[in-house]
């Protein structure tokens, strides 16, 4: 196996995506979106925005892989960080670099790959985003041309660091912090990293006077609906609920996992009818999750939850908040 080549200036490279904080941040459907249109429009099982970190490669979104990372020297988008151009591996089992990579020999079984560069600046190339088969492709100029575009789109959203919540917590935070605080499933936060976003957005909105919602939702049934489906993968279900659930998402909202069905939202607010207002959509007590290629679609109840902070009161401390977070579908 040919192990990808790091760059004599990877340390630069690497402190430019660091400082973007394009590694270790939340998955959002503003690049799901990019990487849905990709597996739809080159017709692959597998999509991915691959950010090459110094010894891995993290997913900024993913389509039909069900892990967060990799190790870089095994990664098909850490040789296209080398090369700093398009890459594409028609068949791997007929190239000898590649027939014997744990990503082709092993999970998720890559026989083809189509990836694009992408650069938050002129000659720095943070990742891919790229496609990938299990069976040989020969991908012709219109897919390279698809490919380039959304390339060009996933590039403009990755230089947009809009002000949110979300985002000042990521400057809090170095990138081992980061990585700690995402779950690696869903791309969401996690229980530790809720916490702390939660305590940032309770301190902001007592300071401002402003209002701030937590959306609980529990997964119900989950195994009896995998299970009528014949479909025994949850953890895969749970994976695109999450994605589901992120198009649902007002835009200054921040969801977690907090348990193997739980998730919760965060949403702050300047008013109260406002945060209501945008709360709606999320809190539909169904979602519709289709399992890509099968054509089967998952219909799932949620028990759905919210609590004000304005309504609980100006006594309501931090620690009441967090317990309707964990507590929410219990009570």
């Amino acid at each position: 196996m040919l192990s990808a080549p790091v760059p004599e200036a990877d340390m630069a490279r690497l402190a430019a995506l660091r400082a973007a904080n394009c590694a270790y941040a939340p998955r959002e459907e503003r690049f799901d979106r990019i990487t849905r249109t990709a597996r739809r429009l080159l017709q692959v099982p597998m999509a991915l925005i691959s950010i090459v970190e110094q010894d891995e490669q993290w997913f900024r979104s993913v389509q039909g892989v069900e892990v967060a990372h990799t190790p870089r020297d095994i990664s098909f988008c850490g040789h296209l960080v080398a090369l700093n151009r398009p890459f594409c591996v028609p068949d791997t089992w007929q190239d000898p670099d590649f027939s014997d990579n744990p990503l082709v020999t092993g999970p998720p079984g890559i026989r083809s790959y189509l990836g694009w560069p992408l650069q938050i600046a002129v000659g720095v190339t943070v990742g891919a985003l790229c496609v990938m088969d299990t069976m040989p492709r020969t991908y012709g100029a219109e897919d390279f041309e698809a490919l380039s575009d959304l390339a060009g789109m996933t590039e403009t959203e990755l230089k947009v660091n809009a002000p949110s919540l979300q985002n000042r917590l990521l400057m809090r935070l170095s990138a081992i912090q980061r990585k700690a605080a995402l779950d690696p499933l869903t791309g969401c936060w996690n229980i530790r990293g809720f916490r702390e976003l939660l305590a940032l957005g309770y301190d902001e909105a007592r300071a401002n006077g402003a209002d701030l919602g937590v959306c609980h939702l529990h997964v119900n049934d989950l195994q009896a609906v995998a299970a009528a489906a014949n479909y025994s993968n949850e953890d895969a279900v749970i994976q695109l609920l999450a994605q589901v659930l992120r198009q649902r998402l007002p835009r200054q909202g921040a969801m977690a996992r907090l348990g193997q069905q739980d998730f919760c939202v965060l949403v702050p607010s300047v008013l109260p009818r406002i945060l209501e207002q945008e709360l709606a959509r999320l809190t539909s007590p169904r979602a519709t999750v289709d399992l890509p290629g099968s054509g089967f679609r998952f219909e799932i109840s949620l028990s759905v939850r919210v609590a004000w902070l304005v309504e609980l009161g100006p006594s309501a401390t931090l620690e009441a908040l967090w317990a309707f977070a964990l507590t929410a579908t219990r009570v």
